[in-house]
């Protein structure tokens, strides 16, 4: 039970949409409020742009992530409304912004440091999580659990610790550090925490959502994470991406979607991890659409990597791609198909 649901009590679904979606709008608030004082304070101490874009631009966007985790293992104790919504945050994210900056502001360029290493560096993650999952098969009873321990937590955010190496190495420089005007900092603080709490009573109110929604539709609450929670959650990294775009900086845009996906899923995730002290996932559940992950983030890498640029037309192939994702969710959430099944996973293996 959440703190919202504690406080108010029982009430009807329409009652808990209305809340979510006040929720959404702190949330969307909130985190334009962390990324607006981040950027601040970042130029204030001469942080290099393309830094600012990649870590910290992307981690200051992927807060609302990282407290539906903190909230769904600490809170719920149920660690599938965290992982549903980093996974459909994921698929969201490298579909749907790529496409909407190409779409809003026309062709966009890439460079071989955003194809060769960010999107492979994030393909690198998306395997990386893969192997622990599988990992996590390994000493249990079934097949059908994993259990993901703090260890395999550390092992992740070290993969991330080897990430912030790379980025850091190649893209500081001198020409792109300069310190601008002063900066009120106590006052950026003060903003940048006032954010956090912002987020944080937002996200409170569409997990709340979230778990009446699936419980409504008797459906589970990892599946409903990856098709309401995640979308909504991820709205604000979508603005900045269409800002970016708009601001002729296309290029920082596609790098962002990179660096946020690496951090919510080998930072956000290995956090609540081990703040929980380990957790379990569903593995038959979770296979399917980690592949389903993979194979979508190789088409966009394959079409970045295409003369460097991703085209209207590619933008357009993106956003019927997420939708696609989006009806079969849907139909698994009902019951209409049941491809995230034990029976059907054994079928395609034998």
């Amino acid at each position: 039970m959440t703190v919202l649901q504690e406080l108010i009590g029982d009430q009807s679904l329409v009652v808990w949409i209305v809340l979510g979606a006040i929720g959404f709008l702190l949330t969307w608030k909130g985190a334009n409020v962390i990324e607006s004082t981040t950027s601040k304070i970042s130029d204030h101490f001469g942080v290099s742009q393309a830094i600012q874009g990649g870590l910290i631009v992307a981690a200051a966007t992927s807060f609302p992530e990282l407290a539906i985790i903190l909230i769904s293992v600490l809170v719920l104790g149920d660690f599938g409304v965290g992982a549903g919504a980093l996974i459909g945050t994921a698929v969201f994210n490298i579909l749907v912004i790529p496409a909407a900056v190409s779409i809003t502001s026309g062709d966009t360029t890439t460079t071989q440091g955003i194809v060769y290493r960010d999107a492979i560096f994030y393909m690198v993650a998306v395997l990386a999580l893969f192997g622990v999952i599988a990992i996590g098969v390994l000493g249990t009873d079934g097949r059908e659990i994993a259990r993901i321990t703090p260890q395999m937590g550390v092992g992740l955010l070290v993969l991330y610790g080897v990430y912030v190496i790379l980025l850091a190495g190649g893209k500081s420089g001198a020409s792109d550090l300069k310190r601008t005007e002063s900066t009120n900092l106590p006052k950026q603080a003060g903003l940048f925490a006032a954010g956090l709490v912002v987020v944080l009573v937002g996200v409170e109110s569409m997990v709340t959502m979230t778990v009446q929604i699936s419980e409504a539709l008797g459906a589970p609450s990892f599946l409903v994470s990856v098709t309401v929670l995640s979308a909504m959650s991820s709205f604000p990294d979508l603005l900045v991406g269409v800002k970016m775009g708009e601001a002729g900086d296309k290029r920082a845009a596609v790098a962002n979607v990179f660096g946020t996906n690496t951090f919510n899923l080998v930072a956000a995730l290995p956090i609540g991890v081990i703040l929980a002290g380990g957790v379990s996932i569903g593995f038959l559940t979770s296979v399917p659409l980690l592949l389903f992950l993979f194979y979508t983030t190789l088409v966009v890498v394959v079409m970045a990597a295409t003369d460097f640029e991703i085209t209207t037309e590619e933008g357009y192939v993106f956003l019927a791609m997420y939708l696609a994702f989006i009806g079969w969710m849907t139909t698994e959430a009902l019951g209409v198909t049941s491809l995230l099944t034990e029976s059907t996973l054994r079928t395609i293996v034998g």
